[in-house]
């Protein structure tokens, strides 16, 4: 059976979380994004990137989530004490 072919599609960029650059010109960011991986139903996507000077962008390590997920962490992020005092 013939290996199929990785590829995605950033739907929607909804915010960089963090962004730090090197001083070889490689940049750094942690992403939320809505992806569509292989054609299937897009999901919700923390993760980081890395883009070299070149601009070519790589992933790495992430967690996806769907709909519900993503509600139920909004949920539990404005239920944190410590988030809501500032």
């Amino acid at each position: 059976m013939p290996k199929s072919e990785f590829h995605y599609e950033i739907e929607q960029n909804f915010e960089v979380l963090s962004q730090r650059e090197t001083n070889t010109g490689t940049k750094y960011t942690k992403e939320l994004n809505l992806i569509s991986y292989s054609d299937a139903e897009p999901v919700y996507d923390i993760r980081n990137w890395t883009e070299n000077s070149e601009g070519q962008r790589r992933m790495g390590k992430g967690i996806t989530l769907n709909l519900d997920e993503i509600r139920q962490l909004r949920d539990a992020l404005n239920d944190l004490e410590e988030l809501n005092e500032e």
